[in-house]
């Protein structure tokens, strides 16, 4: 191990980079990780089905077997079985093999219907998102001959914090949760994706854990619960060692500038 007074540094030059190490670290280091964790029943939102649940797996929540629900949670589960999932202002990405007019995305009206071109409107009302694809190739069969068809109900959300394009942006249900970090430009300059969650009328729906697993996994916003409305909020990195360095480049700047100065009014 090479001893530090051999690089040519003087003792009081070591001590002023001590110091600028602990006023660095006090200012913006890392704080220390919380002890208590916080109260689930307060910061963590409700478990809800995913958005592409089947019919079945309703059903089940409805009957019971699917482990213990709320009420609010219950009626909400009732209201998609009667109504479908696809709310008015959704979006609808449909692509039919051969049909131009028919491939484009699709706004749903507020009678819960889409207008297809040449074909007049269809009605999604009581469509599940788990549906969608085989209720509009039956649909769009009672006028071209075995369609080829792939349907998605688009699922929008909020990408916020440090991503390179903030915004709301309608993003398939199955899409990787990477992806959709990338469809808003991927993290900014000090965006760490680590630290990202979901969030759902301010509380958590997926923790920073849980999207850092999911992100490794390669996981979908389905299988992570993101419903619409929600909001992916992507976390700034830490100073650590770097933000260390940077400040330590400030005051250095700072202290060899203050000496210049004094040699030039001497």
């Amino acid at each position: 191990m090479r001893d530090p007074f051999r690089l040519g540094v003087p003792l009081h030059a070591m001590t002023v980079v001590a110091i600028m190490l602990g006023l660095a670290a006090c200012s913006g280091g890392k704080r220390p990780p919380e002890t208590t964790p916080k109260p689930q029943n307060k910061d963590t939102a409700p478990t809800a089905p995913r958005p592409m649940a089947t019919r079945a797996e309703l059903e089940a929540v409805v009957a019971g077997k699917s482990g213990k629900t709320t009420d609010e949670e219950l009626k909400a589960v009732r209201d998609r079985l009667a109504h479908g999932d696809l709310q008015p202002g959704d979006r609808i990405a449909l692509r039919v093999l051969g049909e131009q007019t028919l491939t484009d995305t699709f706004t749903v009206k507020p009678t819960r219907t889409i207008l297809l071109h040449n074909l007049g409107e269809v009605s999604v009302d009581g469509v599940l998102r788990s549906e969608l694809n085989d209720h509009l190739r039956k649909e769009v069969g009672r006028f071209i001959r075995n369609p080829q068809i792939d349907a998605t109900a688009l699922v929008r959300i909020s990408l916020t914090g440090s991503i390179g394009r903030p915004g709301f942006y309608n993003l398939p249900a199955d899409i990787l949760a990477s992806d959709a970090l990338m469809a808003a430009g991927g993290p900014g300059s000090r965006g760490d994706p680590t630290k990202t969650e979901v969030r759902r009328g301010g509380l958590i729906v997926a923790s920073k854990e849980q999207m850092a697993a999911a992100i490794q996994r390669g996981s979908s916003l389905d299988q992570l619960n993101v419903q619409s409305g929600d909001e992916i909020v992507v976390g700034q990195l830490g100073q650590g060692v770097r933000g260390v360095l940077q400040t330590m480049g400030l005051i250095s700047g700072a202290i060899f500038g203050i000496v210049a100065l004094t040699r030039l009014v001497r």
